[in-house]
């Protein structure tokens, strides 16, 4: 009698327990609040610069907007790996999201490569408009079918906002890129583009290009104006070109898998985020502008010189429609970009 009274008493038990804790449901709830998730944002900018600002304020937006039911930790500098093993983790599942160019989601769709051509859009908004409109539209449903989504819509984070050459000699005009050893990211389009120019562009991860520099392994580095005194290049690298190659802006892309499991609440909150973070990063990247300039004039002696922008982009046009003839882009893009208005 005595063992069934025992065993009846583990039952209540039991129970009471399991009422207590609860098992959650599908909203995530668990003992009456909601569960907390953690998502894991890469990035290639150390946390100082006005980029890491914007992920960081990007990270402080969804936790507020969210309730703290979404908290976004950020792994800056490259701490989870070089820009391509990021984008691995990101499609394996085993990183949630990572920030960066949009050069570095070009293998699936290879119109994105255009982006880093030099000399193929006009200006920042014709480049926006590229991105948001149909062209983009296209390219944004393939990476979501390849399971990579863009938060930032708007496509709003400008970075730079202008590109300059750092060179241990004075570069000012074409005929000095000639046999120039330059820095180059992963980008084949890229690097060939500058080797239509007699240039010898190596590929050098983009936290190791100071050393670079200094060894001598490069000569030049071509940067966002922005990136220039927080990566210390003007240290080693004291001649500086206003090249304005390209405008460029930074994508904070999203595993879809990861993506499409939150619910529309949280899925709205981290693409209204992402936007504001965009406009905040873009707002503190122009006011540092000037003050980084003054610094690199005053400490590193800094000579900055200005080209002849036509001379640059007749040198670099031909490659445009090399791209078409090899196959690599379609038959008539470089035109219908150059047509957007």
């Amino acid at each position: 009698m005595k063992r069934y009274y025992i065993i009846g008493i583990s039952i209540l038990l039991l129970f009471f327990v399991s009422a207590c804790t609860g098992d959650g449901d599908a909203s995530g709830e668990k003992g009456g609040s909601k569960e907390v998730i953690e998502l894991k944002l890469g990035t290639k900018m150390p946390a100082e610069t006005a980029e890491g600002k914007g992920f960081d304020h990007f990270a402080k937006l969804v936790k507020e907007k969210s309730n703290g039911e979404v908290i976004v930790k950020v792994y800056p500098a490259e701490q989870l790996g070089k820009g391509t093993t990021q984008v691995d983790n990101l499609t394996l599942g085993t990183q949630d999201m990572y920030a960066e160019g949009p050069n570095y989601f070009q293998d699936f769709d290879s119109r994105i490569e255009v982006s880093s051509v030099p000399y193929l859009f006009r200006d920042f908004e014709h480049y926006q408009k590229f991105n948001t409109g149909e062209i983009g539209k296209e390219i944004e449903e393939n990476l979501i079918s390849n399971g990579v989504r863009i938060l930032n819509t708007e496509r709003n984070f400008v970075r730079g906002p202008y590109r300059v050459m750092l060179s241990k000699e004075p570069v000012k005009t074409v005929e000095d890129l000639k046999g120039l050893k330059l820095r180059s990211f992963e980008s084949a389009f890229y690097s060939a583009a500058y080797s239509s120019v007699e240039s010898n562009p190596t590929v050098i991860a983009w936290t190791e290009t100071y050393l670079g520099l200094k060894q001598g392994l490069v000569d030049a580095v071509t940067s966002p104006i922005s990136l220039v005194w927080p990566m210390k290049f003007s240290e080693v690298a004291p001649f500086m070109t206003v090249i304005d190659e390209y405008p460029q802006d930074v994508v904070i892309a999203m595993s879809e898998e990861r993506f499409s499991k939150l619910s529309k609440e949280h899925q709205d909150i981290l693409i209204e985020a992402a936007n504001e973070a965009g406009d905040y990063a873009t707002k503190i990247t122009l006011e540092e502008v000037e003050e980084h300039l003054e610094l690199m004039k005053k400490e590193h002696n800094v000579e900055v010189f200005e080209i002849n922008k036509d001379d640059w982009i007749e040198a670099f046009s031909d490659y445009h429609y090399q791209l078409e003839k090899e196959g690599k882009i379609p038959e008539g893009f470089v035109d219908r970009i150059k047509s957007i208005e």
